[in-house]
């Protein structure tokens, strides 16, 4: 068995205007759970999970001609590595917007980065 079969979703990837704005944010909301890295030439920001094992689904924020940041798509839950409201306490100083704080469904939150994603 391929062992990304395991998961719905193997990639992501957000558009981002300002990569090094992106990584500031997430590395600021999430605790240093990003990096910035490249694919081939170009450069993205990764988030830091185990994805290449298949332990996690991985993905990265991209600066790319053919896409922009909207609020007119999918709705992704990153991971908060165990600690929803330090992360969501984190996302209005860091320049996003607080759009849930937290729904009784489980522990997650929603958010809106600063490119209103």
């Amino acid at each position: 068995m391929n062992i990304m079969s395991r998961h719905a979703l193997n990639w992501f990837e957000l558009p981002a205007l300002d990569l090094d704005r992106a990584h500031t944010f997430y590395h600021t909301i999430l605790g240093g759970h990003v990096r910035m890295g490249t694919f081939g030439e170009a450069p993205l920001v990764l988030f830091d999970v185990p994805f290449q094992t298949g332990e996690a689904v991985g993905g990265a924020l991209v600066k790319r001609n053919d896409l922009k940041p909207t609020t007119d798509g999918p709705i992704i839950y990153l991971n908060c590595f165990g600690k929803l409201a330090a992360v969501v306490g984190r996302v209005v100083r860091a320049g996003g917007q607080v759009v849930a704080p937290e729904l009784n469904l489980g522990a997650f939150g929603l958010q809106r980065d600063h490119h209103r994603q």
